[in-house]
């Protein structure tokens, strides 16, 4: 009886270690990659504000996709 006491409360316990972590194949690969940062060329200031859009853009793209892996790791979020 006490062998079998054992063997349940060690099954628990191995049981109750994963159930913190969460499921990382529920991210898909899109996910997983963020846009590049553009390169700056130099120029006009034409080519800043067009260079400053897209950095905005690049960063938003990661952002998100942030956002949406944390809601995912956080509680099945999305």
């Amino acid at each position: 009886m006490i062998r079998l006491a054992a063997v349940v409360l060690t099954a628990a316990s191995v049981a109750g270690c994963n159930a913190g972590k969460p499921d990382v194949s529920a991210i898909p690969d899109s996910l997983l990659t963020c846009s590049g940062a553009p390169r700056w060329k130099g120029g006009t200031q034409r080519d800043v504000a067009s260079f400053t859009e897209d950095l905005g853009n690049a960063h938003a793209d990661c952002y998100g996709k942030l956002g949406e892996v944390r809601g995912i790791i956080r509680g099945g979020k999305r």
